[in-house]
């Protein structure tokens, strides 16, 4: 990515998450490493991991249709659905998922550690 320079200390860390297929940058040739991620593109990375190291994600809700569900981008929609239906993401107040909302730190942490849980590499820890 042409802006993340090649002595970042997260530089390795992007190249890795690109060669996996877990990121793929915002388009020409950019990662924007400073800028905010959003929930919709945080669930697109997490499907995107789930896929590249082979995990499965169980399906222990059903699918929630949120009242804001017009406003997901199409390429996030898949990714939404599979993690809402495993119960790593959920809504927020009155029915809605805020896909172009910034993702929080506590959201961040939150889904993470769901992920892990559901599977199962928490428990590999």
């Amino acid at each position: 990515f042409t802006d993340v320079k090649s002595d970042a200390y997260y530089m390795g860390y992007i190249e890795w998450a690109s060669q996996k297929g877990l990121v793929k940058g915002i388009g020409n040739g950019n990662f924007a490493p400073n800028q905010p991620i959003t929930r919709e593109q945080m669930a697109v990375i997490m499907e995107n991991y789930g896929k590249a190291f082979g995990l499965t994600l169980p399906k222990v809700r059903g699918e929630n249709n949120f009242a804001d569900s017009a406003a997901i981008s199409a390429y996030a929609k898949d990714a939404i659905q599979k993690m809402q239906m495993a119960g790593i993401l959920s809504g927020k107040n009155n029915n809605l998922f805020d896909p172009q909302g910034t993702a929080t730190r506590a959201e961040v942490s939150t889904v993470l550690h769901r992920f892990m849980e559901v599977t199962g590499l928490i428990d590999a820890m």
